[in-house]
């Protein structure tokens, strides 16, 4: 079975990075838990860029990833705009495999 997923790399106006990230967090994981098709996230914090990251999430078909484009990402958009550089850049792909074995603390908190 073929799984989707959509990238999404944020980009948090200088010293939002934390409050933003808390946030959409939140949204992506109330949403996209409660939207059919959902398979995961993988949430990508970056070491040199305080103020990005990049977000995975996995879909079980293309109509779950379009559902989850007006469900889940445009009210992630809608709940940091006021945080974000920019809107965020988006790419889909095709996952080959996968293998997760770990689950964070949900939700997530910094250290």
């Amino acid at each position: 079975m073929l799984v989707l997923a959509r990238m999404t790399v944020w980009h948090f106006k200088e010293g939002k990075g934390e409050k933003g990230f808390s946030e959409l967090d939140i949204v992506l994981n109330t949403l996209a838990h409660h939207t059919a098709g959902f398979r995961g996230a993988i949430s990508l914090l970056a070491d040199d860029d305080p103020n990005a990251v990049t977000i995975l999430t996995l879909w079980v078909d293309q109509e779950a990833l379009d559902r989850s484009e007006k469900e889940v990402f445009s009210q992630a958009v809608k709940r940091v705009q006021d945080s974000i550089d920019k809107p965020p850049q988006i790419k889909n792909y095709r996952v080959f495999s996968t293998e997760l074995f770990q689950r964070s603390e949900w939700p997530f908190r910094w250290a």
